[in-house]
């Protein structure tokens, strides 16, 4: 009797999640997502928005953009995540990231974009939650 009443807590549990729940890309997966939206010239802003209502957190879909890419785009998405922190520990945590995975010669330049961020040089969105992306600001997420 009690094996039955665990398995249909179990089985409701199970169907009160919402559909794909545990469907999260693989990080090679949403490696080669990244490269085809900015392939597609989606947006910075739009790339971390797919990661992170992929599950991600905004450092994790932050980091693993940056890691994605090179050039230009590298910096672009971490200024874009850095702008989209909730305040000075989360961006700080972001730069972090990014600078572990890039090159040296970036250090600085990822610094930089933190004390913008610190020094108000980012539209902060009025709020921000994992479930959504804000979509205003000053930020400019293209390419």
């Amino acid at each position: 009797m009690k094996l039955t009443i665990a398995s249909l807590a179990l089985i409701g549990m199970l169907a009160a999640l919402p559909p794909g729940a545990n469907a999260m890309m693989t990080d090679v997966e949403a490696t080669t997502a990244v490269q085809d939206m900015l392939v597609q010239r989606k947006s910075s802003q739009e790339v971390l928005g797919t990661l992170i209502r992929d599950g991600r957190t905004l450092e994790q879909a932050t980091v693993l953009a940056v890691q994605a890419v090179t050039g230009h785009a590298r910096i672009n998405l971490a200024r874009v995540g850095i702008c989209m922190a909730r305040d000075n520990e989360e961006a700080e945590a972001i730069a972090r990231g990014c600078v572990d995975v890039c090159a040296p010669v970036t250090d600085k330049i990822i610094e930089s974009l933190v004390q913008s961020y610190v020094t108000g040089g980012c539209d902060k969105p009025d709020a921000y939650d994992s479930a959504t992306v804000p979509a205003q600001g000053s930020v400019s997420p293209s390419l």
